[in-house]
């Protein structure tokens, strides 16, 4: 798992699974994504979206599966290589 968490889900603000984690947990959890994603992106891009959101949404039930999120990870990377 320790890899896992080790990979950039964030390239433009080259954050880390894990460093989302914790920037998650530290942010309002009244807060809604939009204005969460701020603070790990750094930026309004959208290229990470999908493995962010659910990353956010699991942060919020305290439940993270690092599998699910390293393939969303996997599959935005082969996306953004076929542009």
């Amino acid at each position: 798992m320790e890899n896992v968490e080790q990979k950039i889900i964030c390239e433009c603000a080259n954050r880390t699974i894990k460093e989302a984690i914790e920037i998650f947990c530290q942010t309002d959890p009244n807060l809604p994504y939009k204005k969460a994603k701020k603070s790990v992106t750094l930026c309004g891009k959208s290229c990470c979206i999908t493995p962010l959101m659910a990353l956010f949404k699991m942060v919020k039930e305290k439940s993270i599966d690092y599998d699910k999120i390293s393939f969303l990870i996997d599959e935005r990377d082969k996306w953004l290589k076929a542009q």
